[in-house]
Order: C-alpha cells, then sequence, then structure tokens
C-alpha cells in the first residue's frame, strides 16, 4: 500500500511537471486560450491579491489599491499582445483569374535608326547611347486570359531624353524645315539634348509560363502591414503602344566669356505629335525588360531626318 502510494505520487509530480511545462509553452507563445490561471502570493507582511469577475483589489505592505475592471479585460489585452509582435509571412500564390494592378518604374537608354541603321559619326544628331535616358511610370494592369495567356497593358508618362555626341549640336526649326547645326560661336560646348514627354498606352499579350506564380511577403507590425509580390517563372509577350506627346525641350549648356550658360527652346522642332509602334516583354522571376520600337519617325514627315527611336530598359 505504501508502494502504490510512492507510485501514484510519482505519476502525479510527472504529470504536473508535464502540465507546467504545456503552460509555460503556451503562456511564452502568447496562447492564452489554453492557459490556466494560477496565482500564488505568500500572505506576508500585509501582502494581499484578490480577482474575482468584477473586482481586482491589491495590497502591498500598508499600501492598497482597488480597480473596476471589464469582463474581457483578459481578451483585449491578449489581442495587443499578439498584434504587437513583429510578423515575416511567405507563401507562393496563383493569379488564375481577374485582373492584378500595380505601379512600374521603367528605365532604360534610347536611340534611333535611319533606314535601319544608326546614324554615322558625321551626324550632328547621333547620340551617345549610354547618356540618352529614358524614363517611364506606368500604371501596369495583368488580366488573366486562359492558359498561360496573360494581357499586360496600362497607361503612364515617358520621358525621352536624346543626348548628342557632338555637345554643340544645335536643333534649328526657325525655317520650313528642321536642320541640325554646330554652333560655332561658343568656345566650350558642354551638352546638347533633346528631350520629349509622352502619355503612353500599351497592350502586350503575355505568355507566362510560370501560370502567373507569384511569391507574396508580408510584413506586420502593429497596425501596419504590407505585402510585396514578385512573379515567378519565365514570361514573354509582344504588343501595340501608343503615344502622345506632352511636351518637348531642347537644352543647351556651353560656356563663354561670362561663365556657365543654359539656354532652353521649349515645344518646337517639328517633333511628331503622336507615336506608335510594338513593345517586346521579357522576364524570368523578378527580373523585367523591354525593347520598344516607334514605326513613325521622331520628326515630322519632310520636316527633319527620318527616325525610329528605339529603347531598351528594365521595369521594377
Amino acid at each position: 500500500m505504501k508502494q502504490l502510494r510512492y507510485i501514484l505520487c510519482l505519476v502525479l509530480l510527472v504529470a504536473g511537471l508535464q502540465s507546467a511545462n504545456a503552460q509555460w509553452r503556451w503562456g511564452r507563445n502568447f496562447d492564452y486560450d489554453r492557459l490556466d490561471t494560477v496565482i500564488s502570493i505568500p500572505k506576508y507582511n500585509g501582502n494581499e491579491l484578490f480577482i474575482d469577475d468584477d473586482d481586482f483589489y491589491l495590497r502591498v505592505g500598508f499600501l492598497g489599491l482597488e480597480l473596476e475592471i471589464e469582463d474581457d479585460w483578459d481578451r483585449d489585452w491578449r489581442y495587443d499582445r499578439r498584434r504587437s509582435r513583429f510578423r515575416n509571412i511567405e507563401y507562393y500564390q496563383r493569379h488564375d483569374h481577374g485582373t492584378l494592378r500595380g505601379l512600374d518604374f521603367e528605365i532604360g537608354l534610347n536611340n534611333y535608326l535611319e533606314d535601319g541603321d544608326f546614324p554615322s559619326s558625321s551626324d550632328l544628331y547621333r547620340v551617345k547611347p549610354i547618356n540618352s535616358v529614358y524614363v517611364g511610370l506606368m500604371y501596369n494592369h495583368t488580366t488573366y486570359v486562359s492558359g498561360p495567356l496573360y494581357l499586360n497593358w496600362g497607361g503612364g508618362l515617358n520621358w525621352y531624353n536624346y543626348k548628342f555626341e557632338n555637345a554643340a549640336t544645335r536643333i534649328d526649326s526657325n525655317g520650313n524645315q528642321l536642320s541640325f547645326i554646330e554652333d560655332t560661336d561658343i568656345s566650350s560646348a558642354i551638352k546638347s539634348k533633346l528631350k520629349v514627354t509622352y502619355l503612353t498606352f500599351k497592350a502586350v499579350p503575355m505568355f507566362d509560363f510560370g501560370r502567373g506564380k507569384r511569391l507574396v511577403r508580408e510584413y506586420e507590425e502593429g497596425d501596419v502591414r504590407v505585402a510585396i509580390s514578385a512573379q515567378r517563372g519565365f514570361r514573354i509577350g509582344v504588343g501595340p503602344y501608343v503615344g502622345l506627346r506632352l511636351g518637348n525641350k531642347a537644352k543647351y549648356v556651353y560656356k563663354n566669356d561670362s561663365g556657365r550658360q543654359k539656354d532652353k527652346e521649349k515645344d518646337s522642332s517639328y517633333v511628331n505629335d503622336f507615336r506608335y509602334g510594338l513593345r517586346m516583354q521579357m522576364g524570368i522571376n523578378r527580373f523585367d525588360m523591354f525593347v520598344s520600337y516607334d514605326f513613325n519617325t521622331l520628326f515630322e514627315d519632310g520636316q527633319g531626318p527620318a527616325l525610329n527611336p528605339i529603347t531598351i530598359g528594365v521595369t521594377f
């Protein structure tokens, strides 16, 4: 009988330790729904603690404090503690219906072709490709069509910079025809470029061999929640675009006896009001690039050299 009591005590002790360990784990993980409420305060020197459904009473020594609490005080506190924790979640998601929207930033390099070839070094309108920067801000939509076929469409603003290789190049549009001349009256030419701004709309059918698979990362801290997604797999497509010229500006920077000078000429130069062409897009995982080619010329027909703009860039 005595051995049986020892065995029962040992079993109860092991069970109690396991229960306490579980309580500690649940408390550490803020899983308060599974916790038992255990309060132990030594009753000496006047220390007292009393809790029921309506009252909270605490006495430390000769000091006493009474508080009224709500019935759901533990639920609210538990909810706040959980929401205050930082969370970082990562999962895969497949876009197989509807339309996804987003703001794309594009950057690239500009040039143009004349009769299928780049201008020669003797042409005053020859540009420096590495300094002729393209910048675009597009509100992009990706609509699921069927199978691997998606439609990538949207509109936005595009800025095309054409920086001439000869810094003394000037665009003369005062006559009946546009011409490029070299300014020999300045002692030190620094920069010469043409900048054109367009409002552009595109519609590019895309074959997405990843079938719209996206890697989604969610960041949550307190009341702030941010979700960032990136496509997975390989995709490619070709489609048309059209653009409306919003403005253009020629800018010349040089030095003379008075120091550094800057001249600007706006909304002239016989630049075409409309543009249209084809755009090829290709991407793999998070990397996307594009190539666009204008079917019409940069300048009006018969008013300047027949230059078809071409741009290559990346999308973020």
